[in-house]
């Protein structure tokens, strides 16, 4: 009994030697110890900036946990993590902190990640706070509205395809001339790059080339370029295929090394060689292009795609990136 007496004087009398339940809950100061931070990278920014990708290399929080973004020392956004798969995650904005930090984040922009309650990070800072709309907690784990698999956004549901950017090859006829002045189609490989613009509506730029042989006379050989520039847009078809009108423009280019020009050994005459070179400049063409392309998903990421239209008929394979 005396000592327990002697032990319960001794604490009262010593108050700085205890600590409060409120100073262990909130850390006992002001001092925040920045190695907790992970360090990560936005890789990916959705066009409402409601949705991020963000990389977790240090893997410091999982599906699920709400975590905080911080630049420049200053608390910049809350955020959950809905999805998680290797070294990335995607997450969404629920509360901003900081709306002028807020809005220099972007793609290639390095952060530092908090998991967990960041109450004891904002105290006593006066940051404008605005908060995202978020129907209900549903909403929050929704992964099919927030995140494709394959972590694409799929924030602007008004898309019928998510992706900005198509890469597509395709083999197909174009129209030229023969020796004989009459029309006749030959086969050439494109090359396209489509960018969606605005939603459903796609800017495609496309270079084809392919070699038309014994033209403009025999034993001549001829290049064919083709190079078009395409304004699309998209529209759902059945069974995950898709259809997208164009109207464009199209220049076609003839080359041909040694046509119209004479060698010590060579019989044509000088009319034959102006004949030469009007006959490239009548392959040449500039004119203005309609059509549709037709793409059939395959599998996340891969069409199989079909052009008809006024400047080729071909068929091949499309990617999204």
């Amino acid at each position: 009994m005396k000592v327990f007496f002697l032990t319960f004087l001794f604490l009262i009398s010593n108050p700085a030697h205890s600590q409060s339940v409120l100073d262990d809950l909130t850390g006992g100061d002001d001092s925040f110890n920045s190695s907790t931070l992970a360090n990560e990278k936005i890789e990916k920014v959705s066009i409402s900036k409601r949705i991020f990708i963000l990389s977790n290399n240090e893997r410091s929080f999982d599906k699920g946990d709400f975590i905080s973004l911080i630049l420049n020392g200053e608390l910049v956004c809350r955020a959950i993590a809905a999805k998680n798969i290797n070294s990335q995650a995607g997450v969404k904005i629920v509360k901003i902190y900081n709306l002028d930090l807020w809005n220099t984040l972007k793609k290639g922009s390095a952060v530092k990640v908090l998991r967990g309650d960041d109450s004891y990070y904002r105290k006593d800072k006066n940051n404008s706070v605005a908060e995202s709309k978020i129907d209900d907690e549903a909403d929050l784990f929704n992964e099919t509205a927030i995140l494709e698999d394959d972590l694409n956004v799929e924030d602007n549901k008004k898309r019928i395809i998510k992706t900005d950017n198509l890469i597509s090859l395709g083999i197909g006829k174009i129209e030229a001339l023969n020796n004989d002045g009459s029309p006749q189609r030959y086969t050439q490989l494109n090359l396209y790059w489509a960018f969606q613009v605005d939603d459903n509506v796609y800017v495609e730029a496309g270079y084809g080339q392919n070699l038309i042989n014994d033209y403009p006379s025999q034993g001549l050989d001829t290049k064919l370029t083709n190079i078009v520039v395409r304004g699309k847009y998209t529209f759902a078809g059945p069974m995950f295929s898709y259809i997208q009108p164009y109207i464009g423009f199209q220049i076609l280019g003839a080359d041909s090394p040694g046509a119209g020009q004479q060698d010590p050994v060579d019989t044509r005459d000088e009319a034959e060689l102006q004949l030469e070179l009007q006959k490239l400049e009548d392959v040449k063409k500039k004119a203005i292009i309609f059509g549709v392309t037709a793409l059939k998903r395959l599998v996340p990421g891969w069409f199989v795609r079909l052009d008809l239209g006024t400047d080729i008929i071909s068929g091949g394979f499309s990617l999204e990136f």
